[in-house]
C-alpha cells in the first residue's frame, strides 16, 4: 500500500528496494525450531514469489555463534544471488558502521546507531489506542521465573501472556519492593490449541483490571511439575496506558 500511494505522487517511480536488518540478540538454540526453521522456508519462498528483485542489502546482526550452522541450512533455500546480497556480523561496532554505509543517519533508528526514531516509538505508534509503552519478554521456565515492569506516575498497565508450553503454570503479579501487595493471584495458564498448521498460542489475560503506577511490577510464573522439571516458554506483553 505504501509503495502503491508513492507510485501515485510519483508517476516516474519504477523501482523499490529495501534495506533489511535482522537482529538475532538473545536468540536460543531452543528457538530454532523446526516450525521456527518451516515459518522462514515458507516467507522466503512468498518473498522471491511475491517481491523479487526488493532486497538491496540485509544485515544479519548480533548472530550467536551457533547461528553459523544453522544459516548454512537456510542459504539453501534462498537463490544465490539473493544469498550474495545477506550479511551475517555479530560485532556491534562493525554492524552499526556498516549500517551508516547503507542508510542515511537520520533515517537509522537511534537504537541501532542513527538520529532516527527509535524502533520502540515506531512499533508504540501501531499499539492499541492509548498505549504510551509496550513490554515484551520471553521468559523461560522451568521451576519458575519472573519479568519485572515498572509502571510510571499516571500509567497504567495491562498483563497478557502467551504460550505453547503444555506444562500448567501459575503467574502472580506483586508488587517487586512489597511481596505482600498482591496485583494479580495465581492465574493458571496452559496452552490448549490445535496441532500443527492450526496449532495457535493460547493468550491469557492476567490483569482484570489496570496495575496503576508508579510501581515496579513482578510478574512471577510458577510452574506445577517438579523441581528439575521445563515448563517452556511465555511471552509476556505488558500495555501501558
Amino acid at each position: 500500500m505504501r509503495l502503491l500511494k508513492h507510485k501515485e505522487a510519483h508517476p516516474d517511480f519504477s523501482n523499490f528496494q529495501c534495506v533489511v536488518v535482522i537482529d538475532l540478540d538473545h536468540l536460543s538454540t531452543s528457538q530454532l525450531s523446526q516450525r521456527a526453521l518451516n515459518i522462514v522456508k515458507t516467507q522466503t519462498a512468498i518473498d522471491s514469489v511475491c517481491f523479487p528483485e526488493t532486497m538491496n542489502k540485509t544485515l544479519v546482526i548480533n548472530a550467536p555463534r551457533f547461528f553459523s550452522l544453522t544459516w548454512n541450512i537456510i542459504k539453501g533455500w534462498i537463490d544465490p544471488r539473493t544469498a550474495g546480497k545477506i550479511e551475517l556480523i555479530s560485532s556491534r561496532k562493525s554492524w552499526e558502521s556498516r549500517l551508516r554505509e547503507l542508510v542515511d543517519d537520520d533515517l537509522l533508528p537511534s537504537d541501532y546507531g542513527g538520529k532516527g526514531m527509535a524502533t520502540t516509538e515506531t512499533l508504540a505508534k501501531e499499539a492499541p489506542e492509548g498505549v504510551l509503552k509496550q513490554h515484551h519478554e520471553l521468559v523461560h521456565v522451568r521451576s519458575s521465573g519472573h519479568s519485572t515492569v515498572d509502571v510510571p506516575q499516571g500509567g497504567e498497565m495491562e498483563v497478557k501472556v502467551f504460550t505453547r508450553a503444555a506444562t500448567e503454570v501459575s503467574i502472580s503479579i506483586v508488587e517487586e519492593n512489597n511481596k505482600s501487595n498482591v496485583l494479580a493471584a495465581g492465574v493458571a495458564v496452559k496452552h490448549t490449541g490445535g496441532q500443527g498448521e492450526n496449532d495457535k498460542p493460547t493468550s491469557v489475560q492476567i490483569t482484570t483490571e489496570r496495575i496503576k503506577g508508579p510501581i515496579k511490577a513482578r510478574i512471577k510464573i510458577d510452574s506445577s511439575g517438579g523441581r528439575f522439571s521445563t515448563a517452556g516458554n511465555y511471552m509476556v506483553a505488558c500495555n501501558i496506558y
